[in-house]
């Protein structure tokens, strides 16, 4: 199967932010690479999460998610969309994937391939990112021993999303806490062959452990960062 993939088009009414972010932009970029998806032939689309930016007023940042909505509806590509700390400080998860309608990261089969989803938008403290929240250096996952349990009962090859990062290479600041203890699990499975993350806006790709960790680059940032990937 082939998987169309983009992360932090962080978009809103914003023409610019930060410098680098033409978030205004992103709106037509997604449109585009939907496009390439169903051109490609892709049975799946990934969104590695800030699909939207923060706004003054939680009535746009909802207008925006549901411009975001009908372009992802109306591409006819199923997609699953992983909160991120931009989209988890603007929105319940419920109320997201209410006004997305749908897109709610579930374990699917892919090919041959399991692909597997994580929420990292949780603080240290086991508090869960909440809608006013900012502070996106102070990100956990808090599942390990269900990851655990999930990987091994799975046959043949996994595949691992998350926004935040857990490849080491990143810098600590971009890096989920207990990453360390996250790639632990996925090298012990045996069956873990790539991680995908979004978060640090220029990408990455390393390998660690045997497993490959490809971070994406932001799209609000580039014109190139839309990506299919077969599994």
């Amino acid at each position: 199967m082939k998987i169309g993939l983009f992360s932090d088009s962080h978009y809103s009414s914003q023409t610019v932010t930060c410098g680098v972010r033409y978030n205004s932009r992103s709106l037509e970029k997604i449109r585009l690479a939907y496009d390439r998806f169903r051109a490609e032939g892709c049975g799946l689309a990934v969104c590695l999460g800030d699909l939207i930016d923060r706004e003054e007023d939680h009535g746009r940042e909802i207008e925006n998610l549901t411009r975001v909505a009908a372009v992802i509806r109306g591409s006819g590509v199923p997609t699953v969309c992983v909160m991120g700390n931009h989209d988890a400080f603007a929105f319940s998860p419920d109320e997201f994937y209410g006004v997305l309608g749908g897109c709610r990261p579930r374990t699917l089969r892919a090919g041959a391939a399991a692909l597997v989803f994580l929420d990292a938008c949780w603080s240290e403290s086991g508090r869960r990112y909440a809608p006013g929240d900012g502070d996106w250096t102070d990100t956990w996952f808090p599942g390990e021993a269900g990851l655990e349990r999930e990987l091994a009962g799975i046959s043949g090859e996994a595949i691992l999303f998350v926004h935040q990062n857990v490849d080491p290479e990143i810098s600590e600041d971009h890096r989920v806490a207990n990453a360390a203890a996250i790639r632990r699990i996925a090298e012990r499975s045996g069956i873990v062959r790539t991680v995908y993350q979004g978060h640090y806006h220029p990408g990455h790709r390393s390998v660690c452990g045997g497993i490959r960790y490809v971070t994406l680059p932001a799209m609000c940032e580039r014109e190139d960062a839309v990506f299919v990937v077969e599994t």
